[in-house]
């Protein structure tokens, strides 16, 4: 039976993971703002930012979906070693689901949370081609606005999914209820939570 190989997480666990959870409270709090997260290296498929991420927010209390991309035994075993989260393919039940852009599950399958608990959705972790405040070749222009934004923010997108683009300039859930997703690419992420209002340049 073939074992497994641990990889190293956080260097410094706790500090470290302070960091990166300040600079995901930052991206939430103000969307579009994009923060540096290289507090890990790859896991496998996984670029630093989503590795580091996972490491920062999960933990024995949650439930996480891997789209295929990323549903190996070593990232498996990997978070929950690092994390104690649980795995769920329930996509109903999750609480967090992580994704490339390419595989984007069902979107209306994913919990919302509810008026009394909107913070019970679910959080959406989308690895996209590359993010930027500058417009990239290829990208989806998006324009932001909303709680956190002054006036408004700009935000360049390499392989964005057209789904995804769709879901977030509908906005189909009635407020409070909705998804909050993270971007994340290479060393770095960025947020565009359930009170921001997107438009397409």
């Amino acid at each position: 039976m073939n074992s497994i190989a641990l990889q190293a997480g956080f260097k410094d666990a706790v500090t470290d993971a302070q960091q990166v959870f300040r600079s995901l409270l930052k991206v939430m709090s103000e969307p579009g703002v994009i923060e540096q997260l290289d507090q890990s290296g790859a896991l496998e498929t996984l670029c630093p930012a989503a590795f580091s991420t996972c490491l920062a927010l999960l933990d024995s209390t949650t439930r996480i979906w891997l789209a295929e991309s990323f549903n190996s035994d070593s990232v498996s075993k990997n978070l929950s070693f690092h994390t104690g989260c649980h795995l769920t393919r329930d996509l109903s039940e999750a609480d967090f689901v992580l994704c490339r852009a390419d595989q984007l599950p069902a979107l209306d399958q994913l919990k919302l949370g509810s008026a009394e608990y909107p913070d019970r959705g679910c959080t959406l972790l989308v690895q996209v081609a590359q993010l930027s405040d500058m417009a990239l070749p290829g990208a989806t222009q998006l324009t932001l606005q909303g709680p956190g934004i002054p006036d408004q923010r700009s935000l360049s997108v390499v392989s964005l999914p057209t789904t995804l683009i769709s879901y977030l300039t509908a906005r189909p859930d009635p407020f409070p209820l909705g998804l909050d997703i993270v971007l994340l690419a290479d060393n770095v992420a960025t947020a565009i939570p359930r009170t921001t209002r997107v438009e397409v340049n």
